[in-house]
């Protein structure tokens, strides 16, 4: 049995896979942790995980953006003991002693997390891990995207301008303009997630050409796309490298997903699922774009079926 849960932690992301280990017991991963007003949210699905006998076996910090790493920041800055067995991110001191990485938060959470006597692995392409039967294969970063050069800062964004307007239609044939150029989000992490027969493909908010770089074998039966669904981090080079037709999400609907990245799915592979936590759907489908095969499908769990 394969749960995978998408909660609603607003613009950030946080997500937890559940299954059932070679050994019989199940084993919770957790995919980052949200924004720091998820931090409450956060405590009780690891109190409801010791309820039920069980812990958070991995906790993977895809990179330093406080929607990633804020609901854990939270917790720690009020000493809550959290069931998490170990911690994979990327910081200066475990990957060659460098700093330049970090940024004040994650230093943060890295001291706290050594306090407190949690083990912290670095994930870096070439990784891999295993947990009782789950593969889970770094694919990004290599270590050259971890190393910030000094007194540089990340890009912020100036705003943005909605493509809701646009039609799928209109926007299938629209070019991809621009790229992301964020520091943080080229240093996050990328993996493959292999459980059983079912393959799947984790992408934090990582650039196109990141998520792209150590594909081998680029089918899937689910991808978590990268960055809220930000059309910035796809590209057309997609179609010829990733094959799926499941996708979710992480947003509450605010300032993501694009339109147009859904419509660049539409356009490259024809009949597609989207997950979310929340149906932030509706406020950009028109009546022509209700010919498309496009499934949306709310909530923050899904069931995958899987073989025995």
């Amino acid at each position: 049995m394969l749960q995978i849960f998408n909660y609603n932690a607003g613009r950030g992301d946080c997500m937890r896979l559940r299954y059932v280990g070679a050994s019989g017991n199940f084993r919770n991963i957790i995919i980052d942790t949200g924004v720091m007003r998820f931090g409450n949210r956060l405590a009780d699905i690891c109190a409801e995980m010791s309820a039920a006998g069980e812990c958070v076996d991995a906790l993977i910090l895809t990179h330093v953006d406080d929607d990633h790493i804020g609901g854990l920041l939270s917790n720690l800055r009020r000493n809550e003991k959290l069931p998490v067995t170990e911690v994979w991110m990327n910081h200066g001191d475990v990957i060659s002693g460098q700093t330049e990485l970090s940024v004040r938060q994650n230093d943060e959470v890295y001291t706290r997390l050594i306090k407190c006597g949690i083990p912290v692995k670095p994930a870096v392409v070439g990784n891999t891990f295993e947990t009782d039967g789950a593969v889970f294969r770094i694919l990004w970063p290599v270590e050259s995207a971890l190393h910030r050069e000094k007194n540089v800062q990340d890009s912020v964004p100036l705003g943005r301008t909605s493509d809701y307007g646009y039609s799928f239609r209109e926007l299938m044939a629209l070019p991809i303009k621009y790229s992301d150029t964020s520091v943080n989000n080229h240093a996050s992490i990328v993996f493959e997630f292999i459980y059983r027969d079912c393959r799947m493909l984790f992408t934090g908010d990582a650039w196109s050409a990141d998520v792209l770089a150590n594909i081998k074998d680029g089918n899937y039966d689910l991808v978590k796309l990268p960055h809220h669904g930000s059309v910035k981090n796809i590209s057309e080079e997609w179609s010829g490298r990733v094959n799926c037709r499941n996708y979710i999400i992480c947003t509450e609907g605010l300032r993501h997903p694009d339109k147009q990245t859904i419509a660049k799915l539409l356009k490259w592979y024809g009949n597609i699922n989207i997950y979310g936590s929340v149906n932030w759907w509706s406020r950009f489908l028109t009546e022509e774009d209700q010919k498309y095969k496009v499934h949306f499908v709310e909530g923050e769990e899904i069931l995958w079926e899987t073989p025995v």
